[in-house]
């Protein structure tokens, strides 16, 4: 079996995470419609004209190992209606997602589900790619695993159906946490950012969520107790975002569409201590309780409390803020993550060949 660095890849789907790390092992075919994802990368986008090719490759072996992004949303929805559903395909950005579907079939190479998407559930429009894959990545996995196909669809509606579902039962132990991680151009500026604190608890983004709303009305409390907190309810530039984040004993990151979210790791690397709410989902190398981050319950002045008890301490939080940096570079950049992705992947190949197509 060949080894990572011999892998002949090809990445299909809405992000470029593969392409950008191994540049000269990776095909891209994109399907998304946010094109800066793809900026300063080689890539072919997907149109109806790639099918024929795209089918012989595949058939051919040309890829030893596919790592597809499924779509959140079907490109055909019978919820919506015929007339919505057809109005969809003709939404061009909506029909390149007609690529990933190509892999159900079975004479393509070993196949890679990369699910970063910000429901916990995987979308029943992709139980044929599961079904057809060796591992399924997914960012915001439930703790209790069996629910990523709770109401996924017809015959998953209560956790009763999922927990006798053949479908699950011979899909389960494919499920694998992954982390959002942050691309290595960021890391380089996070870890140039100088280390002089300012400001006891950073924030920045938007209130997207009833943990964030919650959470804000504490801030307040706390920053009318005396404290510095520093607050932006919205984007900023990355490099001013970023100076902010090391000028804070903490940054606070809640969740918000998703509980896993760039923040964490963004914080981590500029020296600040995450401080997020405890987390529903099973994570991948998680930022550990008073090693690496602050976790606080979202119920009562949950936040608030746990602001205060961690500021009482400074000469521990910045033993916390390095050993979360570090924790960071070693688990938690693009290029980290994609070693872990092929790694398990040829692992799981290697002790199941059932697995293969």
């Amino acid at each position: 079996m060949k080894g990572r660095a011999d892998l002949r890849i090809l990445e299909i789907g809405q992000f470029c995470l593969i392409k950008r790390n191994l540049p000269d092992q990776t095909d891209l075919i994109f399907t998304g419609a946010d094109f800066a994802e793809v900026a300063g990368t080689d890539y072919q986008t997907f149109t109806p004209a790639l099918l024929p090719g795209l089918v012989r490759d595949l058939a051919q072996g040309r890829w030893d190992l596919v790592c597809c992004y499924p779509p959140a949303r079907p490109l055909w929805d019978r919820r919506h209606g015929l007339v919505r559903a057809l109005q969809g395909l003709r939404r061009l950005r909506d029909f390149r997602t007609l690529g990933t579907y190509l892999l159900r079939g079975r004479a393509t190479p070993p196949l890679v589900m990369l699910d970063y998407n910000d429901e916990p559930t995987i979308p029943g429009h992709i139980f044929p790619l599961l079904d057809r894959c060796c591992v399924y990545f997914k960012r915001e996995l439930p703790a209790d695993h069996a629910k990523a196909f709770l109401d996924a669809s017809a015959t998953h509606r209560t956790h009763r159906d999922v927990m006798s579902s053949a479908f699950v039962a011979r899909n389960l132990d494919k499920l694998r946490p992954v982390s959002i991680a942050v691309p290595e151009a960021t890391a380089r500026l996070a870890l140039a950012t100088g280390p002089d604190k300012t400001t006891d608890v950073f924030f920045a983004g938007s209130i997207n969520s009833t943990v964030r709303a919650a959470g804000l009305a504490q801030l307040e409390l706390l920053r009318a107790a005396g404290h510095a907190v520093d607050l932006c309810e919205g984007g900023l530039a990355m490099n001013d975002y970023l100076a902010r984040c090391a000028r804070a004993w903490l940054t606070w990151s809640p969740e918000g569409y998703g509980w896993d979210c760039f923040r964490h790791y963004e914080a981590s690397l500029c020296g600040s201590v995450p401080v997020m709410n405890q987390p529903g989902i099973f994570r991948y190398r998680p930022l550990l309780e008073r090693v690496h981050a602050v976790y606080y319950p979202v119920e009562g002045n949950g936040l608030r409390d746990a602001l205060a008890s961690a500021l009482a301490d400074k000469p521990t939080l910045a033993a916390m803020a390095a050993a979360a940096r570090a924790h960071v570079l070693a688990h938690h950049t693009h290029a980290r993550v994609v070693e872990h992705i092929l790694d398990a992947a040829l692992e799981r190949l290697g002790r199941d060949p059932v697995a293969r197509p």
